[in-house]
């Protein structure tokens, strides 16, 4: 996992300052960097500055608003044969003006991949957060963009350093948890696991603290790996996966964090959760018909509904899933009780990544 993690982030960060038209880029930069593979969370801060796609749950009327987060000059026909060029595209430069606390969307600049930028959920602010040579391998906000890091630190939207987590891997080896203050991660004894795999533990750290062991659950070894899907301080949970060399989940743990039983487990091929671990999308694919379909396991592990396609993420409360048909198909918000769908996206759009509000029922896609 932590080399599929490595390929897709080193070639999204390349193809970042290649852009050119944004027309397309995401389903080319997705086939870039996967080529077939499953995709990982970690891409969202590489590819949110092509485009933001919001989708809210309103009751009446869904609220959806597109906002390219680097605008460019446009060059309009002109009737004239002499040739007009085109302005170079220079790196945000306004300041990014709101109180420390703001929730933002954090992504790289594309055009200069060392600067951070933000924007505001409701799209009222944007500009630059700042310049940091580290950024152009990567980061992971938390879920209110006031803190991210990468390989070895973590630090707030003024650039400071708050921590120094020791680190055996390149990126940010913790699952941000839902309160923005903690964060789970998985490890093992030894730095190489053997071939017949090794026991891991979850632990959950304070930022700035000690990591605190919490379970002994999954497994490590050279070919697989065992991650934390889900971590959540206020439902008291983390969704611990072991994943396969291929990148599926052979089997996942609901665990309590605060005295580490195993609240429950099952054997499954793929899953996606909500950010606090109540809902479990277990998704099935179908090698005769070529179709998926996915389950819907609830806090305690009852099957609350199904869905057909493939659902890939959840909002912040767990009323809205993305959801795709296939793994290239287009892009639809559910409400995945009823199946209502809310919003479609393009025929020709692919799918990235997605990220759900804090504390609230919007989600970019």
């Amino acid at each position: 996992m932590n080399d599929l993690r490595r390929d897709i982030n080193e070639v999204f960060a390349k193809q970042q300052g290649q852009l050119g038209d944004v027309a397309g880029a995401g389903n080319r930069m997705l086939r870039a960097a996967t080529a077939g593979r499953r995709i990982n969370r970690q891409l969202w801060p590489s590819v949110a500055g092509v485009a933001l796609v919001l989708v809210a749950a309103a009751a009446i009327g869904v609220s959806i608003v597109v906002r390219g987060l680097h605008p460019r000059n446009v060059v309009t026909n002109h009737r004239s044969p002499t040739p007009i060029a085109t302005p170079a595209p220079t790196p945000m430069s306004q300041l990014l003006q709101v109180p420390s606390s703001t929730p933002v969307i954090l992504f790289r600049d594309p055009v200069n991949n060392q600067q951070l930028d933000g924007v505001t959920w409701d799209g009222s602010a944007r500009g630059r957060v700042g310049t940091n040579p580290d950024v152009a391998m990567g980061f992971t906000q938390n879920p209110a963009g006031t803190l991210y890091g990468w390989t070895g630190y973590i630090r707030d939207r003024a650039g400071r350093l708050v921590a120094s987590p020791t680190v055996n891997t390149k990126g940010f080896s913790g699952t941000w948890a839902d309160d923005g203050r903690h964060y789970c991660s998985m490890v093992s004894k030894s730095a190489l696991p053997p071939a017949g795999g090794e026991p891991a533990t979850l632990q959950l750290t304070v930022v700035g603290k000690a990591p605190k062991n919490v379970a002994q659950v999954g497994r490590m070894a050279d070919q697989a790996s065992s991650g934390v899907a889900a971590c959540s301080i206020e439902r008291d949970r983390a969704v611990v996966a072991d994943y396969a060399s291929s990148g599926n989940t052979v089997q996942f743990w609901v665990v309590q964090l605060s005295t580490g039983r195993i609240l429950w487990t099952r054997p499954s091929g793929d899953i996606r959760t909500s950010r606090d671990g109540q809902y479990i999308a277990e998704i099935i694919y179908n090698q005769s018909t070529g179709k998926s379909t996915t389950t819907i396991y609830g806090p305690t592990g009852t099957v609350l509904g199904h869905a057909a396609g493939r659902i890939e993420a959840f909002s912040w409360d767990g009323s809205l899933a993305v959801q795709m048909a296939d793994y290239n198909g287009p892009v639809s918000v559910i409400r995945w009780r009823d199946g209502t769908v809310v919003w479609t996206g393009p025929s020709d759009g692919g799918y990235i990544d997605a990220m759900p509000e804090p504390e609230g029922q919007r989600i970019a896609v």
